[in-house]
């Protein structure tokens, strides 16, 4: 039967004390607790196994000769499933078993002999603590550097900013425990939406100027703060310049401040509401920093090359490249896709009445909305001034054209605003649908030349383009769909 009592000052260590003498385990318990740490007594090796199975362990005493199952026959079977928790094994008989054979073999920490008192008791007692303080040591070392090894996939993959930027701060939270914190980096962006309910608490803001931090991703109680500013008082503030002007880890004033380099440049910092103060933990830390100093530096760089900085759609290039992936992806696993081509309906009128700026925000409403309504799968770009495109991954028969109705329908509510009045944002759409295809293995050439793909490209973005036409001269704010397209047999 487990017994559990309270010391008076926690060591933070938790002792099983495996004894069939009830008196010498009652003397044992009230002389460790009395050291600080918290005992579970159990009265058999069967029984201390049960304890072991089911709860964190830093040390085993165990009694050598035990009714059922002898103290060596307890940590072979321990062993089956633990190799971390540290043993002395205890016996009345000096001479029982020679010391270091039974060390050696059943991969132990000491052997005690209970006649020569409770100071050697007390010195095995801190052996093992002392050996199990060095075992959790390198095991919470090696969890760090593989969940750092875990994570770094995804960091490097190809996504939104933003989401890169939430993700490296909730797997900071997840590398060192519940913190507040949060992340700053030198670079321009919107504000990052964060789970109602985080898993610990920080904020990841970016260095708009020489001065000042705009948060981009937090936690806990920095969640909804715009500015490092608003947040921090003027120490902490200091703190953090101070960081980026030293260019490495620090822990003061009860927090962690991070900075994330690339080269000689400080792109950003990491800001933690807790002093990381093991060694371990900081080095752990500046690995983890270093790869997401990368991923936000290459996410940049990939923002800067593909998106259009107006609308936050795709750029037109890299639009057909994705148009081309996505039909040889629906080739070869035989689903439909579809393409919309939505056209801004006045825009020149809105330029004309508003001024350019009034056109420009037409166009950002127009890419706002395009943007809401797409699914991770489906991807937008700005395929002309006041015209884009959308592929479709897999919609169905009839996806495109409820994607059409749900744009407009969105579109009713949004307007630009300038010094001659309002104005209301409106578009035209087309739809245009390549069903799967049903060739024969034996018909499909291989390789299938590229310019196939091209070809049928150009076929889905003409059928759409000629449904467009159809939905601007029936007057505008309306979708039209073509026919829909089969794949062309090969020759």
């Amino acid at each position: 039967m487990a017994r559990k009592t309270k010391g008076e000052s926690a060591s933070n260590w938790t002792i099983l004390l495996a004894e069939d003498d009830p008196d010498y385990a009652q003397t044992t318990v009230t002389l460790l607790e009395r050291e600080g740490h918290t005992v579970v007594w159990a009265d058999s090796g069967a029984k201390a196994l049960e304890v072991l199975r089911s709860r964190q362990i830093d040390l085993l005493l165990l009694d050598y000769f035990m009714p059922g199952m002898t103290g060596e026959e307890t940590v072979i079977e321990l062993r089956k499933f633990n190799t971390n928790v540290q043993v002395i094994l205890q016996t009345g008989y000096a001479s029982e078993q020679p010391p270091r054979a039974l060390l050696k073999r059943l991969d132990i920490q000491g052997y005690h002999d209970k006649s020569e008192g409770p100071e050697k008791l007390l010195m095995w007692t801190d052996v093992g603590l002392k050996a199990a303080y060095a075992v959790q040591l390198l095991r919470n070392s090696r969890e760090g550097l593989r969940f750092i090894l875990n994570a770094t996939p995804e960091l490097h993959k190809i996504q939104p900013l933003n989401e890169l930027l939430q993700g490296i701060i909730l797997q900071i939270s997840g590398l060192l425990g519940n913190v507040n914190s949060f992340l700053a980096i030198n670079t321009h962006g919107n504000g990052v939406q964060i789970p109602e309910e985080p898993k610990s608490e920080g904020f990841l803001a970016m260095l708009v100027d020489e001065t000042e931090l705009a948060i981009q991703a937090s936690t806990g109680r920095f969640h909804g703060f715009k500015s490092a500013m608003e947040c921090l008082n003027e120490q902490e503030l200091s703190n953090v310049r101070t960081t980026v002007q030293q260019n490495e880890i620090r822990a003061v004033d009860g927090t962690t401040i991070v900075p994330l380099c690339v080269g000689p440049a400080v792109i950003g910092v990491v800001y933690l509401d807790r002093a990381v103060s093991l060694s371990r933990d900081l080095e752990l830390l500046q690995v983890f920093a270093n790869q997401a100093a990368v991923a936000i530096h290459n996410s940049q760089l990939y923002e800067m090359a593909t998106l259009d900085p107006l609308t936050g759609v795709y750029v037109r290039r890299f639009f057909e490249q994705w148009l081309l992936r996505e039909l040889r992806a629906a080739f070869r696993k035989k689903y439909t896709l579809s393409i919309l081509m939505v056209d801004m309906d006045k825009l020149k009128q809105i330029n004309d009445t508003m001024g350019h700026l009034g056109g420009d925000g037409a166009l950002a409403a127009m890419g706002s909305v395009l943007r809401r309504v797409l699914r991770d799968t489906d991807i937008c770009g700005r395929y002309g001034g006041d015209e884009f495109a959308i592929v479709l991954h897999e919609p169905g028969p009839q996806g495109g054209e409820l994607l059409a109705e749900r744009i407009l329908e969105l579109l009713r509510s949004e307007s630009v605003e300038g010094p001659n009045g309002r104005w209301s944002v409106a578009g035209s759409i087309g739809v245009s649908l390549l069903e799967a295809h049903d060739f024969d293995v034996a018909d499909i050439p291989k390789p299938i030349p590229a310019a196939y793909f091209d070809d049928m490209a150009k076929q889905l973005i003409d059928a759409a383009d000629r449904a467009l036409y159809k939905a601007k001269h029936t007057g505008g704010s309306c979708a039209f769909s073509s026919e829909p397209l089969q794949w062309k047999a090969f020759s």
